[in-house]
């Protein structure tokens, strides 16, 4: 009878171990397949909204919707090869021209998660330019979100041609892999990626997404 009270007593504690555990996966499964699909609508409106403002000249941006945040932030760093005392002192049109041919900007973007365990990926980097084409391009990511496992892999390419040779548009692709730390190994994956043009010295984001 006592080995039968103990084998009850085990088996309903295993039932409640089992059940709480499950329980707690659920609540870190978040966001689902459904929910998913929702923030990527969502964010396609938030791009669109944000690549509009970048357009009109705009270099300090956030946008929200109910459940994430997308931002991009720019700094003007533009450099001449001549001393600013003596550009001042020019009188050739074409010396100035050539002063301000070249000069570079960053770029800071991201993309960030703000229901349930939030999580956000973050690119920034600089673009350098020499006329209408791109002398060089670096990109590095930033990730955060306490409940998660944090990776990233950060490319850079010209789109028509090689930068630092003939590419006038570089594209920097960052993936980032959130893996829940607890209970779930539950996996989201980010993918944010940024153009830059150096014949107009801007900048858009071509995609910000979310996927399980």
């Amino acid at each position: 009878m006592k080995k039968f009270v103990l084998l009850l007593a085990v088996s309903f504690g295993l039932l409640f171990f089992t059940q709480n555990n499950e329980a707690s996966a659920n609540e870190l499964d978040y966001p689902t397949s459904m929910e998913i699909q929702k923030l990527n609508q969502e964010l396609e409106v938030l791009v669109k909204n944000v690549n509009a403002r970048l357009a009109k000249g705009e270099t300090d941006i956030e946008v929200s919707s109910e459940n994430l945040k997308l931002g991009f932030k720019e700094e003007n760093t533009v450099s001449s090869t001549f001393p600013i005392s003596k550009v001042s002192q020019l009188n050739s049109k074409n010396m100035v021209a050539k002063a301000s041919s070249t000069g570079s900007k960053s770029y800071q973007a991201y993309v960030a998660n703000t229901t349930g365990f939030n999580f956000r990926h973050g690119l920034y980097g600089t673009f350098t330019w020499n006329g209408s084409n791109l002398s060089s391009v670096t990109a590095d990511e930033d990730l955060s979100g306490v409940m998660y496992g944090k990776s990233a892999s950060t490319k850079i390419q010209g789109v028509d041609g090689t930068i630092g040779k003939s590419a006038k548009i570089g594209r920097v692709t960052s993936k980032g892999t959130f893996t829940a730390l607890k209970w779930s190994p539950i996996s989201y994956y980010t993918t944010l990626v940024v153009e830059v043009y150096a014949p107009t010295k801007s900048y858009s984001i071509k995609t910000a997404k979310i996927s399980g």
